[in-house]
């Protein structure tokens, strides 16, 4: 019979994180080559609009318009300019020839050398600096000077189409070329940006530069490049890392863990401990073999239900530690009452009933402590904190059957039911009247000679769909009294 190949469990995790980090390699490169591609054309697309506000600052505006006023007499006089598809045609060469004395003039000679100074010092990035103006008549783009060497450069009156992205120029022209990318068979890939350039207050044309994308993907393909060896590398130190702590965390406690169980002697408990201390047995397949131990272990842990009873105990314990840490964490801090995330908690289920029809009456009081910020800066913080104290007790002291809530610095919400509820008006004019009896305590401290006012609103069914609606109306009564006693005591 052939021996079927068996894999140890350290062999299985290698592979499959080996598997899981080749894919994570690729999924990388696919998503960083797609980020990387949209940084680096809105990149060179700031590139484009930068350079050539750059372009349109410095430049001799006047010039421009000078020469922008001998090219557009050309074309204006020009009846029938040739197609921009004939320009290989004897009627476009004619067209062109009537340019060239603007070439030798110093205007156009002086922003030519200008643009190419620019176009030198920004050569690691624009391809070429030129200056057109549009002819909106036409619907044409019509150069007036390049930057590009004589060869490739485009003469004056050269015309081109304006393309669809730009075609609000015609109506806006304040709005300038903010860059845009084409691909044209004459051009080639290009990252193209224009900014007005204005005399006087007057556009007189724009100043423009080109990328090739060529430059934009010579970028990216370096940044790729070294994004590929530092995935690779880190990937492979990573993968090599998990691999250890995977051997370290996981396949060999449970290596030691089997041997354990497989001599483990319930009737010799210090010979176990021993044997569990000095652990170290080497498998073919970890888990399998560890599966096979748990069945003998099975029952010895049968007979171990003393074990058993101590960590239910335990769990109990857990359990009481749970709910004291989550009392804690809704109990305001300073006063003892419940906090804000309290109230919200009690709001939910308040919610849950008006959404079930099972909604019993209820009212909310507002309680605001008054001048607490004259306190705080007058007499210092702690007296802040021995007034908000008091009428925390106070408040406590009234609603006895009611949750209290601090939900702001010096401000508490009673929510009112039952008893509370039925007798709300009796005692909110009891807490007023303590209130009143506390501030004109002269036996008290400063601090505990507070001030305070309140107002409550019931719960109307069919009126108010949430809590938040009974809310603003107790805070208004509220603000309403606290106005009413500004007045009396002024």
């Amino acid at each position: 019979m052939k021996k079927k190949v068996r894999f140890s469990l350290y062999a299985k995790a290698t592979i499959l994180i080996s598997v899981a980090a080749l894919i994570l390699v690729e999924v990388a490169m696919f998503y960083f080559s797609m980020v990387t591609s949209s940084t680096n054309q809105n990149r060179y697309k700031d590139i484009g609009n930068n350079l050539s506000a750059t372009v349109s600052a410095v430049i001799d505006a006047e010039q421009f318009k000078e020469l922008k006023g001998e090219v557009s007499a050309i074309v204006d006089a020009t009846e029938t300019i040739p197609s921009i598809d004939d320009r290989e045609s004897e009627e476009w060469n004619t067209y062109i020839a009537q340019f060239e004395p603007i070439q030798s003039k110093p205007c156009f000679l002086e922003m030519r050398e200008k643009l190419r100074k620019i176009a030198d010092a920004n050569k690691q990035d624009a391809d070429c600096v030129y200056l057109a103006y549009i002819d909106a008549a036409r619907e044409l783009f019509v150069y007036c000077v390049d930057s590009a060497p004589d060869e490739d450069a485009c003469p004056p009156g050269w015309i081109d189409p304006i393309f669809d992205v730009n075609r609000e120029i015609l109506t806006n022209p304040e709005r300038g070329f903010p860059a845009y990318i084409t691909d044209t068979e004459e051009y080639g890939a290009l990252v193209t940006a224009g900014v007005p350039v204005r005399y006087n207050g007057e556009i007189v044309g724009y100043s423009f530069v080109d990328i090739p994308l060529a430059t934009v993907k010579a970028t990216q393909a370096g940044q790729i490049i070294r994004l590929f060896i530092y995935l690779v590398v880190t990937t492979l130190v990573l993968a090599a890392i998990v691999i250890y702590i995977v051997h370290l965390t996981f396949v060999r406690p449970l290596r030691k863990l089997n041997a354990a169980a497989s001599s483990y002697d319930a009737t010799n408990p210090e010979g176990t401990h021993e044997i569990f201390k000095n652990l170290d047995v080497h498998t073919r397949d970890e888990m399998a073999v560890l599966s096979a131990s748990m069945v003998q272990m099975e029952q010895d842990v049968y007979n171990k239900i003393e074990e058993l009873t101590r960590m239910n105990e335990e769990l109990r314990a857990s359990q009481q530690e749970t709910e004291r840490m989550t009392e804690l964490a809704n109990k305001d801090g300073l006063t003892g009452v419940r906090n804000k995330a309290s109230y919200e908690q009690e709001v939910a289920l308040i919610e849950q009933e008006i959404e079930a029809g099972k909604m019993e009456p209820f009212a909310l009081a507002m309680i605001d402590l008054n001048d607490l910020k004259v306190i705080n800066d007058e007499h210092g913080h702690r007296h802040g904190d021995t007034a908000i104290i008091t009428l925390a007790n106070v408040t406590c002291g009234v609603f006895v059957h009611s949750p209290v809530f601090r939900v702001g610095g010096d401000e508490f919400v009673a929510i009112l039911r039952g008893n509370d509820f039925r007798y709300r008006k009796e005692l909110v004019a009891e807490f007023r009247k303590k209130i009143d009896q506390l501030s004109r305590d002269e036996e008290l401290s400063f601090a505990e000679r507070i001030s305070a006012a309140i107002g409550y609103a019931d719960f109307e069914e069919g009126k108010d769909q949430k809590v938040i609606d009974v809310f603003t109306r107790a805070d208004e009564a509220m603000y309403e009294a606290k106005r009413s006693m500004k007045r009396r005591a002024n």
